[in-house]
């Protein structure tokens, strides 16, 4: 026949205090484990930081040297040399051509350069004006021998 044997009070304290003690020290060795990957992960963000930093500070530096050779290039001089370089003659605009247009694409009223374009159409147009063909000479080089 069996026999009931249970365990003695003082044991079931001792194994219970222990179980809650086990529970304790794996929780704080659990604790310890989130902090120190938590550490690196912050360690690591901070390293890239540093490298965006880094990174940011360079592109500006280089930003504002061209934006400085940008505007060196723009003075009137530098303009027309380039200008002349590629064989273009140009100069800047007389007040009476430039036509401010607003986002439609239609001119602002009362623009002396709009009024005189409108005078000079409407000139045109009483004259009827029609260009008179004028034959072209050519003239061809003649190489003469010795």
């Amino acid at each position: 026949m069996r026999r009931n044997r249970k365990m003695p009070k003082k044991m079931s304290v001792m194994a219970g205090r222990s179980v809650q003690i086990g529970a304790l020290i794996i929780t704080c060795f659990a604790m310890v484990i989130l902090n120190m990957l938590a550490s690196s992960s912050c360690k690591q963000l901070e390293k890239t930081i540093g490298e965006k930093k880094r990174q940011l500070e360079s592109l500006e530096d280089s930003h504002k040297r061209e934006s400085a050779n940008w505007e060196k290039m723009l003075t009137p001089a530098n303009l027309e040399a380039a200008l002349l370089k590629h064989g273009l003659a140009m100069r800047y605009p007389k007040t009476e051509q430039v036509v401010r247009m607003d986002s439609e694409g239609r001119p602002y009223p009362g623009q002396r350069s709009v009024a005189m374009a409108a005078q000079r159409n409407k000139a045109a147009q009483a004259a009827k004006y029609t260009p008179v063909a004028n034959p072209v000479r050519r003239i061809v080089a003649t190489r003469t021998r010795r």
